[in-house]
């Protein structure tokens, strides 16, 4: 059998970071002829970062997690129950875990990691460590709050994810499931 490396990464250097807006930005210093594109994944050695949104040929602007528009396939690491995490605008050093239903056993100081549900990022990075937890009685959800484990006040150097498999699942995905609505 072939083997195919599923991904590969490219260093790149933060040059200019935003935390104290809704929706912040991150730019790098690699572009299009280091093979950037739109939709590709940033982490760093802490964590997930963001997401490629446009690219030039020396530089590439991220839509960091710390965007309310921004939400990344999660799970528990512990109990491999899927969530979304998504950022309120609020703390910079907090997301929130959403959709994890109310039997699932959550605990304080769970590890909260990528699902690897899309072909964007790789399978159990790091995002945070629950700090909140509670459920209202009436709710569907837990209510969750995630400590980061990348401080994006101190963010240098990014890796950016090439999906080298990505365009073979979304090709895939389209003929057997059709256009997204």
């Amino acid at each position: 059998p072939i083997i195919i490396n599923r991904f590969d990464f490219i260093a790149a250097k933060v040059i200019n970071n935003s935390t104290n807006n809704y929706k912040n930005f991150i730019t790098i210093d690699k572009g299009k002829l280091s093979g950037l594109q739109p939709g590709m994944a940033a982490i760093s050695e802490a964590g997930v970062v963001g997401k490629v949104k446009a690219v030039s040929d020396h530089y590439s602007v991220l839509i960091s997690l710390l965007n309310i528009d921004t939400q990344v396939s999660s799970k528990i690491k512990r109990t491999g129950h899927f969530g979304t995490v998504q950022w309120d605008g609020a703390d910079p050093r907090i997301v929130d875990l959403k959709y994890i239903p109310r039997h699932v056993e959550l605990k304080v100081g769970d590890t909260i990691v990528t699902s690897g549900y899309n072909a964007v990022f790789p399978e159990d990075v790091l995002i945070g460590v629950v700090q909140i937890m509670k459920i209202n009685e009436e709710a569907q959800f837990h209510t969750v709050k995630v400590g980061l484990s990348q401080d994006f006040g101190k963010l240098a150097f990014v890796a950016v994810v090439k999906s080298n498999l990505k365009h073979e699942q979304d090709s895939l995905e389209m003929k057997t499931i059709g256009e997204p609505k």
